[in-house]
């Protein structure tokens, strides 16, 4: 009823586009990887072009996480933990997206950065990172240890993906 009121439709037009609960929540999911891909373009194209392509591409990533759409996210995330018919929406929702998730941030990296060796492990370990800082944003009201803790992960890919030519 509330989804209902705030769409400002009748309830036959939203079942008629939502049949059953977990068809809004798929649509719900698939809405924020969408917001998701647009801000991380929209973040790399604001970056400052005088930064490396490596400190480019993870303050892009990082400032999708904390974006409130993320948080909705991460709201469903745990909502599912004790909601079996939710998990199963995000969780296939969430395999869906995927191949997108690699994609952007493929795109955010850019090439040569994508054809090292290590890239893939650097690509995974940096999503992984930047949700558990987002989740500990959520707890803490101290940005500079997140920041510190983003600076240690750029030097360290840095240091993995060793000096690059930046095509730019």
């Amino acid at each position: 009823m509330a989804v209902q009121k705030a769409a400002g439709v009748s309830r036959g037009a939203l079942l008629h586009h939502f049949p059953t609960r977990e068809d809004l929540l798929g649509s719900v999911i698939r809405r924020l990887l969408e917001m998701h891909e647009a801000a991380a373009r929209e973040a790399l194209q604001s970056a400052p072009e005088d930064v490396d392509r490596v400190t480019r591409a993870i303050a892009a990533l990082s400032s999708v996480v904390r974006r409130p759409a993320f948080v909705a996210q991460m709201d469903l995330w745990t909502a599912a933990r004790t909601d079996p018919d939710l998990a199963r929406v995000v969780a296939h929702e969430e395999r869906r997206a995927g191949a997108d998730l690699a994609r952007v941030v493929d795109d955010v990296f850019g090439r040569p950065l994508t054809d090292h060796p290590r890239y893939r492990a650097v690509a995974g370990l940096t999503v992984q990172i930047l949700r558990g800082l987002a989740l500990t944003d959520v707890l803490r009201e101290d940005a500079e240890t997140a920041r510190r803790a983003l600076d240690d992960w750029t030097d360290m890919v840095h240091d993995l993906l060793g000096p690059l030519e930046d095509p730019q």
